[in-house]
């Protein structure tokens, strides 16, 4: 088996920036639809949805916004706790 030195031996995520690669396209295409639109049609709110993605998918240390923000409601709306008292 050979050992590259690329990080984690080929198995590492590409990232480009901050960001994962498909990220990153997605946060170009969306500024290209969001100029396309802005001049024909005055509006704003493509610009702000593209920002807010491109803000919520920064990714530092492998966590992005978006992950935390998907655990936290996973934890505190959809999953069941469940909580046991014991006397002892």
């Amino acid at each position: 088996m050979k050992t590259y030195i690329y990080p984690e031996n080929l198995k590492a995520n590409v990232k480009l920036w901050l960001w994962n690669v498909r990220d990153f396209i997605m946060i170009c295409i969306g500024i290209i639809l969001s100029v396309i639109v802005l001049v024909n049609l005055w509006n704003v709110i493509p610009c702000a949805v593209t920002a807010c993605f491109a803000f919520l998918s920064l990714r530092v240390d492998e966590t992005a916004i978006m992950d935390y923000l998907f655990n936290a409601v996973k934890f505190f709306v959809t999953s069941q706790q469940l909580y046991l008292w014991r006397k002892n």
